[in-house]
């Protein structure tokens, strides 16, 4: 299952398909010194591997007198290729960017040394530019769509520590880590910058009010089964104690790159085939629909100035990840909507199945005209910042999720206002509750 994104987007090579793409060719460095004169001395041709926006891998070809600098590079996702040349003046590179045409396209500008490329790419009209970073391999790795796991990871872990009974969660996003710990039915949480060398990550907790405090939780990502705390006793003696791992989710990562669009989805994986395969299903149709939408443009009619001007981005937010329910939002974004698409969702991991939010509750309590009344209620609570009240008063809260704190209702997303949310706590409707609800753990503390 997990290639079917990278089938689907082979849509977007067949649909631009042109003469802008050079798909399956295999560049060598004889096609690169075949673009300087005859008879040209001291020419040096490296392969250059790296990314545009630290995302899209490319690769590349260069070749440079010391004077002018030619060749050509693969976005490797998609197999679209372009050339460039330009001027080296003492290793400072000014180059134009071409497509098969012959047409200008962009500009890359920056630094080469022979090992190394640093510098930005540019658009035609120097309204857009992105970071580009290569450094010098013997070979291309396989030409293959990027599928990779995201810096990003959440995992649950339990046990005791100084004899007290404690649960904590660590949410993982690049380098900050966001820690919460229960003890004595109390949650503490911080957040923190962790250090990573090799399969070991490094975390200081200093979480007030818990035994965690003071302490460091050492996480071997070779073995994600427990993790390790470590700290000194009264006596100065290093202490280690392990916590059993209860749940781990990662995310996945997919990038796609070619002549007129840019595009990233990140999914959590939770190595449930049902709920995965749900996940994937539900990003499938939004990409699926703008991929269609692209189709209708004729690959002839693109102008250069359209060079990637097609953003995509999809992502998903986890509000809550129990045994037996997950629950979060998908974020569907594309330049080709001016609105944020959201797609809240509560998934019955024991049934394999998404469930409305009626299912938490008693059949003869009326969920959806209980909230009908509550949330209009609960927004003149709220003491929102001026600046964003009026937007806050127009919003409907219609997209529901489950925290550990309560029933979650957010707003739209705005570019301008985020989005707001509305938390109605458990203990409000505990009456109300199936006796045997999914959520029951978040119940009994």
């Amino acid at each position: 299952m997990k290639y079917i994104l990278y089938i689907l987007f082979l849509e977007f090579v067949l649909a631009f398909g042109g003469d802008t793409l050079a798909m399956g060719q295999v560049n060598t460095k004889s096609q690169v010194s075949a673009m300087f004169p005859p008879n040209t001395r001291d020419v040096w041709i490296n392969y250059l591997s790296g990314t545009v926006d630290g995302l899209h891998v490319v690769d590349m070809i260069i070749g440079t007198d010391g004077r002018s600098c030619k060749g050509l590079y693969t976005l490797r996702s998609s197999g679209t290729t372009f050339t460039f040349e330009g001027d080296d003046n003492e290793h400072q590179l000014k180059l134009a960017e071409l497509n098969n045409d012959g047409r200008l396209t962009g500009f890359l500008y920056g630094r080469y040394d022979g090992q190394n490329f640093d510098g930005l790419w540019m658009n035609t009209k120097k309204n857009l530019t992105l970071p580009f970073k290569l450094s010098f391999v013997n070979s291309f790795g396989d030409n293959k769509a990027s599928i990779s796991e995201h810096n990003q990871w959440y995992q649950f872990f339990s046990g005791k520590v100084d004899n007290k009974n404690i649960k904590l969660a660590i949410d993982k996003n690049e380098e900050s880590y966001t820690c919460q710990v229960w003890q004595d039915d109390r949650k503490n949480m911080d957040i923190v910058i962790g250090k990573t060398e090799g399969n070991l990550t490094t975390i200081e907790l200093n979480i007030s009010k818990t035994v965690l405090n003071n302490k460091i939780a050492v996480l071997d990502t070779s073995n994600t089964s427990r993790i390790e705390i470590k700290y000194r006793d009264e006596k100065g003696n290093e202490v280690a104690t392990s916590l059993k791992s209860e749940r781990r989710l990662v995310f996945e990562s997919y990038d796609y790159a070619d002549y007129l669009s840019r595009l990233e989805c990140v999914r959590p994986i939770l190595a449930h085939k049902k709920f995965d395969g749900w996940m994937e299903k539900k990003l499938l149709e939004w990409l699926d629909e703008n991929i269609n939408k692209l189709k209708s443009t004729n690959p002839k009619n693109i102008a250069t100035n359209e060079r990637w001007t097609q953003i995509f981005h999809g992502w998903v937010e986890i509000d809550l990840y129990l045994d037996d329910v997950i629950s979060g939002t998908i974020y569907m974004q594309s330049s080709q909507q001016p609105n944020t698409e959201k797609v809240p969702f509560i998934y019955d991991l024991k049934n394999s199945k998404e469930i409305e939010l009626q299912a938490l509750f008693n059949e003869e309590f009326d969920s959806k005209d209980y909230f009908k009344q509550v949330i209009p209620a609960k927004k003149k609570e709220v003491k929102w910042k001026p600046e964003s009240k009026n937007w806050v008063e127009t919003q409907k809260f219609n997209y529901v999720t489950l925290k550990d704190t309560g029933i979650c209702f957010k707003t739209d997303f705005s570019t301008i206002y985020g989005e707001k949310e509305l938390i109605i706590p458990y203990k409000e409707l505990t009456v109300n509750l199936k006796n045997r609800s999914i959520i029951k753990e978040l119940l009994e503390k």
